[in-house]
């Protein structure tokens, strides 16, 4: 089932309203897809499950591979991270590629620059939710060229996913929507957000961004009021965490996974320069959070090779174990 109705979008505004119109009306409609019915036994029995799998990745405008990924997940390739195949998944995809009849057929000029001549084969987001029998939020956020296509943030899950949001943030260089939706698992209300940052801000002394994705933050910050939230996002910190965005976030309660710390790889962008610009977030304000683990996906176990399973990102794998609800007093 498909609808675009349930999204709340939340513009991103002035300065750059008229700007921004013009990309709002060169993408598709947010699309909803529905694989597992409300109700289900099999996601009711996963809801009530102590812990969480969550895939975060940057999957380069439909170039990741997902399927072959989540075909490993399930068949236990990765089990010694702790993914159990029973348990319930989100996969949160930043640059998801879309192809259908909403875009408009003809771009009007609102796009971004494809960097890339030699044309890969793309996973439309919709046909891998579809494949995997997942429900599927997804916000647009640009136009792929001419092409029929866009681009934007996706939330990938077997469980219900409700209250959906498009966020959109602060025109900087491009326009940039995160996506927003809500499960329950271990009892608790658990938001999730998928969300992509500006790499570069306009040319001028702005040319490195800090400043613009500091301002997309605050924005995406003030969307969030969840005491519950789990972030998966390509932040972009190409001054890492010396960028204000970073401590903003440190700011407003999120952590890297749970205990906070460096990550253990030097880079997830796997491009040049190699930078750590992948990130799993959690804040938990309430103590709900038992452990966590972010574990970094590498396709080559010598991280070798042109791409990781089809994209320039390496793919973010978390497990996170939930405390037990207090038993109820009479």
């Amino acid at each position: 089932m498909s609808r675009a109705a349930e999204f709340t979008l939340v513009h991103g505004g002035a300065p750059s309203e008229v700007r921004l119109q013009s990309w709002r009306a060169n993408v598709g409609a947010p699309l909803v897809l529905d694989a597992v019915p409300t109700g289900d036994p099999s996601a009711a029995a996963r809801a009530a499950s102590g812990s969480l799998l969550v895939l975060s990745w940057n999957v380069w405008v439909g170039r990741g591979e997902v399927l072959r990924v989540m075909e490993s997940l399930r068949a236990g390739v990765f089990a010694p991270l702790s993914a159990g195949r029973d348990l319930p998944l989100v996969i949160l995809l930043q640059e998801a590629y879309r192809s259908d009849d909403s875009v408009p057929e003809r771009s009007n000029g609102s796009v971004p620059r494809e960097l890339g001549r030699r044309e890969r084969t793309r996973e439309d987001v919709a046909e891998v939710a579809r494949e995997l029998g997942l429900n599927l939020r997804y916000a647009p956020s640009m136009r792929n060229g001419g092409a029929r296509t866009d681009r934007g943030n996706a939330i990938l899950s077997n469980l219900p996913l409700e209250d959906p949001q498009a966020l959109e943030l602060p025109l900087v260089l491009q326009r940039r929507v995160a996506v927003s939706a809500t499960v329950t698992v271990s009892g608790r209300r658990l938001r999730l957000v998928s969300a992509h940052l500006d790499p570069r801000g306009p040319p001028g002394h702005r040319w490195l961004g800090a400043s613009g994705r500091a301002h997309q933050t605050e924005h995406l910050l003030a969307a969030l009021e969840d005491d519950l939230v789990v972030l998966g996002a390509d932040l972009n910190l190409g001054r890492g965490r010396r960028e204000r965005a970073w401590r903003l976030l440190a700011d407003a309660g999120f952590t890297f996974g749970v205990p906070p710390g460096l990550p253990s790889w030097r880079h997830t962008f796997h491009s040049l320069p190699r930078l750590v610009l992948d990130y799993l977030l959690v804040r938990d304000r309430n103590g709900a959070v038992a452990a966590a683990k972010v574990q970094r996906l590498d396709e080559n176990p010598l991280d070798r090779g042109p791409n990781v399973f089809g994209s320039d990102h390496h793919p973010l794998l978390a497990r996170i174990d939930f405390h037990p609800l207090p038993a109820a007093t009479s």
